[in-house]
């Protein structure tokens, strides 16, 4: 039997966040322990940290050292500056992926296996749609989607992005905290595989719990 590609309303769907939030401070964590949630990849720039900024702020350092006894954490980021990228994670105190060019899965996986944890299992948080959300639904995992914490985007590809997801969000209603988690095997999870070797380096401290 040839496959067959996904319809236009299953791609669509694979843009729909499980959760909205403000900001990570705004994560339901009972909603995700319900789930099974057991751990959280996230982005850096916009999620974590300000875009134009190199540490991130205390009430976010607060918050990550408080759920890090509980759930199992990593940045995985698109960012091109390896060093940009260490610099905040170190101040973070979490393992990160650099380079990673989601919404690939691949650096998802990487996360994953370092972990030790299935798709199901955890939480891709993010404030874009196209790589975070996108990304962590065609893995399996569950969504979340955040606001971005700068207002405004310096490079062009960012802004018509942005402007992209503004129109997405309005014309469905994302506006609107959503607490609702979709089944992972509707979104076509697939399992964790070893990466290559000749990937970028990354830097590796206690991934918490």
């Amino acid at each position: 039997m040839a496959h067959q590609s996904p319809s236009r309303r299953e791609r669509a769907k694979l843009l729909i966040p499980s959760m909205r939030v403000a900001s990570v401070l705004d994560i339901d964590l009972d909603h995700l322990r319900e789930q099974g949630v057991k751990g959280f990849i996230f982005d850096l720039d916009d999620t974590l940290v300000h875009a134009m900024e190199e540490l991130a702020g205390d009430d976010v350092l607060a918050w990550l050292a408080s759920i890090r006894s509980e759930f199992k954490v990593y940045i995985v980021s698109n960012n091109g500056s390896h060093l940009r990228v260490d610099i905040a994670a170190r101040h973070l105190d979490l393992p990160f992926l650099a380079q990673a060019r989601k919404p690939s899965r691949r650096f998802f996986r990487r996360a994953l296996e370092a972990m030790g944890l299935p798709p199901n299992e955890v939480a891709i948080v993010g404030d874009q749609l196209f790589t975070d959300v996108l990304g962590g639904n065609r893995l399996g995992a569950v969504t979340i989607l955040v606001d971005p914490i700068s207002a405004l985007e310096k490079k062009w590809h960012r802004r018509l992005m942005r402007s992209v997801e503004t129109r997405m969000l309005k014309r469905h209603a994302y506006h609107q905290p959503i607490v609702r988690t979709l089944h992972p095997s509707s979104l076509g999870a697939s399992a964790p595989h070893h990466p290559n070797a000749d990937e970028p380096p990354s830097h590796h401290p206690s991934i918490g719990h």
